[in-house]
């Protein structure tokens, strides 16, 4: 059978090498599932599926050259056949598309179905074991509710319970200690009071969180299985079109355009043929023509409905699955819930123990008086073993002496000491407390009246009745043969104890008491009998035998004797005839004494035989019962192994289909899984390398950066100073700038004395160039010259005009901007500064101009030396002329200086902008690499970790071991740090080395960040792994191998046992060979076996057993019934062996059918005949016919009629006690059943085969059983 292949999502269909899938006959369809398709969450996209290709089917031909041309109507023909069979060829590949489509869909769908059923199975298991969790949950609850409910009841019933103080071993480890002054306290002594309260209080929340977990998972539960049946009813799969028959009708229309082209070209060339033409061609264009058209259209649209069909299936699919998939994880974290569900807490214990409490310390107090007697005992009979053992021993010395005087002549031998024996007692137990049995039943009195606690108080007593009950070593010697040996018997002789002894004594005084009575009533029936006699002589000569009926006594008594003597004393007087009679009576009175004497022994034979068969005959049915106890105990556990050998063999196969499966998984995923480590190992490598080139790169840009920041930081100083160096410049110019001011109104004043002083700087210079003008007046030699000194000063004026609107933008452009503009403040100081200066020499020219003008009004007597004056101040104007020119060439370097800077400081703070900006984005960075390498780092040590290795490091060097072989030595502790190993864990501290805070440590963390990364091989990983993945393939195909010859072996001999006939451990399937049994008045019928007794046949009316010696059967039916007779002897089912029974035959309906002991367990088989033919040998001729003669002579334990009264009263009699023995119950084997030890070693099983069961020995326990049933 070929295996199918099914992709799930898309629909392939692919059939796999039946060479390399030979292993797996039991599969025949495969669906593969891809996980980026399933997984949660969905952001995959499934790639939409094209359209078809567009189709036209184009118009049939219909040019015709000649309506009376054959050969034309054969071209017309010939073209509509092409074109029907080029349309039918496309038709087919359209066929073949929407075929393929559809199967595509329906697998998708199956796909879908399949996982939705195996997550109703997993739902369905779930729910399942939730109920049976629940309902332990529930119980759990209820006696949790009890316990919380009665706690505080239990604890002060405990303070009322008095109870001894001197049981140390009593108590919790937390027990306070105990009151020396009082020896009785109460059971809450016992109890650490402070702790169950405590534990009260936790337990309340322990158990409501337990509930509230339990309801939680039943509403998650409920939740998952809701959402499944409603994933169930929503994925329903959607009909294809009915368009099977489409390219079929396709097919027959081109045939026929075919055919009657064909028929066309047949035709003779007249008039009829050309109307019979016409007329074909005319249906050909009416009917079939636009009938194939219109298929082929249809078969066009089925395709692109196909189509959208797929698509839509695969979308609704890849939801489903996804839906799948979530429910799956819901599923195994609900499981795993379930699962871990529990308390959690052990309050609950401390307050059991409060419960508990009034039991254990009446289980102590019986413990202590078991153990005191015990105890007494042994001393007893240590002391009562030396004392016989010392007078053995002093009779063998005197024996030994005295043989020693006697043969001291001739033997050399030295008197040795007599060997004794030294009885010690050892290894005992701390002394307990003395407790009396009168204590007990105080204490458990005490609790049945006064505290209710019935239930405790009946424990307690059923306890006390155990303290007397015979140990195993006592019933033992009570019974020489039950469950012991005579051997057990002599042994257990020589040391009897007390109990046995007063048995014994009691038993031989009863003896002596019936033995005393005995004599009695034998004197009482001599007397009786011997006054009989003498009552009954005749008294003629007609003397005759007188036999009693009851024994005499051999000794007649004292009236006899006398009698006789006087008849001898009289007969010396008589005569001789008198005298042969008396002779006569002589002889016969000796005859008859000694035929009494006869009778007497014959009667006390018989009376010891009578008894001695008697207890032969209860020896013979205690035996019996023993042995047939025994061996239906066997045969139980036989059973009961047969039954579990089975469960084991079930749970091994599927183990095996499992191991199967596992390993096919295994097989499939193994290639998958190997390309997946090699390429993420590839790109590990790769990212490792690109990783550390990074950091490189990275390292030294920030080394690079910081350097630069530096620099910056202080070409920023140096602009700070320069910044600070204008301002006072620009304060300098100010200052100058008010002392020109001021200057100015000085020179107007002395100008104009009584004048106002204009407030603006521009109108003082107005008004004193109209003073001017009035001084030039007066002054005309002098005229040139002040005029030349006014065009002067105005250009004088219109520079400080321009100085000052220039110096009032500055200002102003300062205070907006006063960190970037700092640089103009010291420029513009200067330039005021210089001003100033300017406006002081001014003011000191104009104070001569006012001398002057006062001069000039007195008179020009001076003439001649205000002209020197003048002169002066021509020359000293034209100083300042040049003085000032230089002031307004150097200010405007200045303000292009200024200008400057503030270009060279605007693009300085916005480079530092965008590298603080860069070094920001390139530590984040570095932060998400280093973060990514150790998580890689952290991946690969656990996924080490995973495949069982552990990474260490060891003198330096990376080391990965097995975790098995690391944890193998016995002090791994010691060995690891004497050998220098230590397990390589990376710190995750080591990321924060971006944080530092200085420098230095910056770089102390990042190397140390570096070295930790080092640390971690990558080829050392790769090596590991590969190796880990090429040991799993070895075991894998080691695995596969074993597995594929386990299953042809398990095959071969499931086919070799299927044909041969079984002998023992019928199950239904098996060849059986069934026999006539020898009770021939049931008719039953058997199957041959050998240790497997009891499998009847139900007989039918198409096995003809009446016409047969042997029937071969196959078994199709067993049916386990187990014997009651209790039910028959009740009158239930009368005995079928009476002479009212009209039936011979057994009637399967009755509780014992094939006359079987009470408790014995029997088989019911239904089988159909295998064939007519003779049967096939089950194994050797002797074994065979060895196995017949015994199963038929015992194999179903018949009973003779003749002791069917008695047996059946014995076995009434001991029924109860043998129906509640342990031998007569099932279960499970155990340990403590193999106690019966001396009655099962009387009879060994003989030795069997490899597969036979102990079982095998059963049919000669039947034999003997069978003959034990037929009496003595």
């Amino acid at each position: 059978m070929s295996l199918h292949i099914y992709i799930a999502h898309t629909g392939e269909h692919f059939l796999a090498d039946p060479v390399a899938f030979a292993s797996q006959p039991s599969q025949n369809e495969i669906f593969v599932y891809d996980r980026q398709y399933v997984s949660e969450p969905g952001d995959v996209q499934f790639p939409e599926l094209p359209p078809p290709e567009p189709f036209r089917p184009g118009s049939p031909p219909a040019t015709l050259k000649d309506l009376n041309d054959l050969q034309a109507w054969r071209n017309l023909y010939m073209t509509r056949r092409n074109w029907a069979l080029d349309l039918s060829s496309r038709c087919g590949s359209i066929d073949k598309n929407l075929r393929e489509h559809n199967e595509r869909t329906d697998v998708i769908n199956r796909a879908v179905g399949v996982a939705l059923e195996n997550l109703k199975s997993h739902v369905g298991n779930l729910e399942h074991r939730f109920q049976d969790a629940q309902s332990w949950a529930n119980s759990l609850l209820e006696e949790q509710r009890a316990a919380l409910d009665g706690w505080q009841r239990a604890l002060s019933t405990l303070d009322n319970i008095p109870a001894r103080k001197d049981f140390p071993l009593l108590g919790r480890p937390s027990t306070p200690k105990m009151d020396k002054d009082r020896p009785t306290g109460t059971l809450r002594d016992f109890v650490d009071v402070g702790e169950v309260h405590r534990a009260g209080s936790e337990a309340a929340t322990a158990s409501s969180a337990f509930a509230g977990n339990v309801h939680d998972i039943e509403k998650t539960i409920g939740g998952i299985a809701s959402d499944t049946q409603r994933l169930v009813d929503e994925a329903l799969a959607s009909n294809s079109d009915g368009v099977d028959g489409l390219l079929e009708e396709v097919e027959t229309i081109a045939k026929k355009i075919g055919s009657d082209y064909e028929h066309v070209l047949g035709l003779p060339n007249n008039q009829k043929t050309l109307a019979n033409i016409s007329r074909l061609a005319l249906s050909h264009t009416q009917d079939l023509l636009p009938s194939l058209a219109e298929i082929s259209t249809e078969l066009q649209s089925a395709l692109e409905h196909a189509v959208q069909r797929r698509g839509a299936a695969e979308k609704a699919a890849i939801e489903h699955m996804r839906t799948i998939s979530s429910l799956e994880s819901r599923l195994a974290d609900a499981h795993a819930r379930m699962i871990n569900l529990d308390v959690g807490s052990n309050a609950f214990e401390i307050i059991y123990s409060v419960f508990q409490m009034p039991m254990v310390y009446g289980s102590i107090l019986i413990e202590s008086v078991r153990r005191r007697e015990w105890s007494d005992k042994i001393k007893t009979d240590s002391l009562t073993l030396a004392e016989e053992m010392a007078v053995l021993r002093d009779e063998e010395q005197r024996r030994r002496k005295k043989w020693l005087k006697n043969m001291g002549d001739f033997v050399t031998v030295t008197d040795s000491t007599t060997p004794g024996i030294e009885v010690n007692l050892q290894g005992q137990d701390e002394e307990w407390p003395e407790v009396a049995r009168k204590e007990i039943e105080y204490y458990i009195d005490d609790l049945k009246t006064t505290h209710s606690l019935t239930n405790i108080a009946e424990e307690l007593t059923q306890q006390i009745k155990e303290l007397d009950a015979p140990t195993r070593q006592q019933r033992r010697r009570a019974k020489a043969f039950k469950q012991g040996s005579v051997f057990d018997l002599s042994r257990s002789s020589i040391l009897r104890a007390d109990d046995s002894v007063r048995s014994l004594q009691e038993e031989k005084t009863k003896l002596e008491e019936r033995l005393k009575g005995s004599d009695s009533r034998v004197r009482k029936l001599e007397d009786l009998l011997h006054r009989q006699s003498q009552l009954s002589r005749p008294p003629s000569g007609n003397f005759g035998p007188d036999f009693p009926g009851s024994p005499a006594s051999p000794h007649p008594d004292a009236l006899s004797r006398r009698s006789s003597i006087s008849s001898r004393r009289v007969s010396a007087t008589q005569s001789a005839e008198d005298k042969a009679l008396i002779q006569r009576i002589v002889s016969l009175e000796a005859e008859l004494a000694a035929e009494r004497d006869a009778v007497q022994r014959l009667h006390k034979e018989a009376h010891a035989e009578r008894q001695t068969n008697s207890d032969k005959f209860q020896e013979a049915q205690s035996t019996k019962k023993d042995l047939i106890g025994n061996l239906e105990a066997r045969q139980r556990e036989f059973e009961d192994e047969r039954r579990y050998l089975d469960s084991e063999l079930k749970k091994f196969r599927l183990r095996t289909e499992e191991m199967e499966e596992e390993l096919d998984r295994l097989m499939d995923s193994r290639e998958h899984g190997r390309q997946e480590i090699d390429d993420r190992m590839h790109q590990l490598e790769v990212d490792l390398e690109n990783a550390h080139a990074n950091s490189a790169d990275d390292a030294q840009k920030i080394i690079d950066l910081n350097a630069q920041i530096q620099t910056r930081q202080e070409r920023e100083e140096a602009l700070q100073a320069k910044i600070g160096d204008f301002e006072h410049r620009q304060a300098e110019f100010e200052q100058k700038h008010q002392e020109s001011y001021q200057a100015l109104q000085a020179i107007f004043m002395n100008l104009s004395p009584g004048g106002i002083v204009p407030a603006e700087l521009p109108d003082i210079i107005k008004a004193i160039e109209v003073l001017s003008e009035g001084l030039t007046i007066h002054a005309k030699s002098t005229e040139a010259n002040a005029s030349q000194a006014i065009a002067e000063n105005k250009t004088l004026e219109e520079q400080i005009l321009r100085f000052e609107s220039e110096a009032e933008e500055r200002t102003k452009s300062f205070d907006e901007c006063k960190a970037e503009l700092s640089q103009l403040t010291v420029e513009l100081s200067g330039a005021r500064s210089k001003v100033e200066e300017l406006t002081s020499e001014l003011d000191k020219e104009r104070s001569k101009f006012s001398s002057l003008h006062s001069q000039m009004t007195a008179g020009e007597s001076g003439s001649e030396a205000l002209r020197e004056q003048i002169a002066e101040e021509e020359r000293k104007q034209a100083d300042l002329s040049r003085k000032l020119a230089e002031a307004e060439s150097e200010a405007r370097n200045l303000k292009d200086q200024a200008a400057e800077w503030e270009r060279k400081a605007g693009a300085t703070s916005e480079t530092e902008e965008q590298a603080v900006a860069r070094l920001e984005s390139r530590g984040t960075k570095s932060l998400e690499l280093s973060n990514r390498l150790f998580a890689q780092v952290e991946k690969l040590g656990r996924m080490l970790e995973q495949l069982g290795f552990t990474i260490i490091q060891q003198d330096g060097q990376l080391l990965v071991q097995r975790a098995s072989k690391l944890s193998a030595s016995s002090s791994l502790g010691e060995s690891l740090a004497q050998s220098g190993i230590v397990s390589l864990k990376p710190d995750r501290a080591l990321l924060d080395w971006m944080q530092a805070e200085s420098l230095e440590d910056e770089e102390t963390k990042f190397s140390a960040f570096m070295e930790s990364l080092a640390q971690f091989d990558v080829a050392i990983f790769g090596d590991v792994v590969v190796k880990r993945v090429k040991d799993i393939e070895v075991l894998a195909r080691k695995w596969q191998k074993e597995a594929r010859g386990y299953r042809e072996k398990y095959h071969r001999i499931q086919s070799e046992a299927h044909d041969k006939i079984a002998y023992r451990s019928f199950k239904e399937g098996d060849l059986a060979l069934f026999l006539p049994t020898r009770n021939q008045a049931i008719r039953s019928w058997a199957a041959f076996n050998v240790g497997a007794p009891h499998y009847f046949l139900r007989e039918q009316d198409s096995h003809k057993l009446q016409a047969r010696d042997w029937l071969l059967a196959r078994i199709t039916k067993i049916e386990e019934r187990v014997v009651d007779l209790s039910k028959s002897m009740n009158g239930v089912v009368p005995d079928r062996r009476s002479l009212g029974d009209a039936s011979d035959g057994a009637s399967l309906d009755d509780e014992n059918p094939f006359e079987l002991s009470d408790g014995l367990r029997w088989y019911l088989l239904e089988a159909v005949e295998e064939k007519p033919g003779a049967p096939a040998t089950p194994g050797i001729a002797k074994s065979t016919v060895a196995s017949a003669h015994v199963d038929a002579k015992g194999s179903i334990r018949l009973k003779r009629g003749t002791d069917e009264g008695a047996i059946a009263k014995t076995l009434s009699r001991s029924l109860d006690s043998r129906r509640e023995s342990s031998t007569s119950k099932r279960g499970t084997p155990t340990p403590s059943q193999h106690a019966v030890e001396s009655t099962t070693d009387l009879v060994r099983p003989a030795e069997a085969d490899a597969g036979s069961q102990p079982r095998e020995a059963a049919p000669i326990f039947d034999e003997v059983r069978r003959d034990l049933l037929s009496g003595p």
